[in-house]
C-alpha cells in the first residue's frame, strides 16, 4: 500500500467535526423549541467537545506516527517535514511514543507533544513552527477536557485559572458545561470556537 497524504487526515477531521457541528446544531434547537432543558443542552456541548479532542488527538497521533513509518506511512508535501528515525509498522511507533510499561501516548498537551515531534521529527516540524496563537486553543483545550472527563478539584481549579482567567462572566458560564455554550466572538458559541481552532492547527501540521 502506497504512503498516504499528510492532507487527508486534516479532511477527515474537518469531516468529524462538521457533524458534531450538526449535532450540536440539532440539540439548539431541542433546546430553543423546548424539547430539552438547559442542563441537558449543556451537557451535550460537554459530550460534543470531548468527541472533538478525541478526533484532534487521533488526527494528531496519525500524522506523527504515519511520518515516521516507512514504507506505508504518511507523506507531507511540507518538504521541511521529515522524520529522524524510520519504522516499519504503526504498533512499533506508538510503543515508542507510548513509553516504557505504558500503552497510550498524550497527544494534547504542547509540552508532550513537542518532545514527542522533537524525538520523531527533525527539528520537530510541523509541530514547531506553530505560533503562540495557535498552541493557546491546544493547551485551553486540554483544560477543558480535564474538567469534563476527571472533575476534580485541581482539573475544576484549573480550567477556572488557565481557560477563564479573568474574564467577566456570568455564574452560568463559569462552569465548564455553560461555558462551552456561551457566547464568544462573533456571535458563535465558545464550543465553536474552540473547534475552529483545532482544526486549523491540524490543517496546519497535516498538509
Amino acid at each position: 500500500m502506497p504512503s498516504r497524504k499528510a492532507s487527508e487526515i486534516s479532511v477527515r477531521f474537518l469531516k468529524k467535526v462538521s457533524f458534531l457541528n450538526l449535532t450540536r446544531m440539532r440539540i439548539e434547537k431541542a433546546y430553543q423549541d423546548k424539547y430539552l432543558h438547559l442542563r441537558d443542552a449543556e451537557s451535550s456541548y460537554a459530550g460534543l467537545f470531548l468527541q472533538a479532542v478525541l478526533a484532534y488527538e487521533a488526527a494528531v497521533e496519525l500524522l506523527v506516527l504515519g511520518l515516521v513509518v516507512h514504507p506505508n506511512g504518511i507523506k507531507s508535501r511540507n518538504t521541511q517535514v521529515r522524520p529522524r528515525i524510520q519504522v516499519r509498522s504503526y504498533a512499533h511507533a506508538l510503543e515508542l511514543a507510548a513509553g516504557p510499561g505504558r500503552d497510550f501516548a498524550d497527544w494534547i498537551g504542547k509540552e508532550q507533544l513537542l518532545d514527542r515531534a522533537n524525538m520523531f521529527l527533525r527539528e520537530g516540524r510541523p509541530f514547531s513552527s506553530l505560533s503562540d496563537a495557535d498552541w493557546s486553543y491546544v493547551a485551553k483545550s486540554r483544560y477543558i477536557r480535564n474538567a469534563i472527563a476527571h472533575p476534580s478539584k485541581s482539573a475544576l481549579d484549573k480550567f477556572t485559572k488557565k481557560v477563564i482567567g479573568s474574564t467577566p462572566l456570568p455564574p452560568r458560564e463559569r462552569t465548564v458545561y455553560g461555558y462551552l455554550r456561551g457566547a464568544g466572538a462573533a456571535g458563535q458559541t465558545r464550543w465553536e470556537l474552540y473547534v475552529a481552532g483545532l482544526s486549523v492547527v491540524v490543517g496546519l501540521v497535516a498538509n
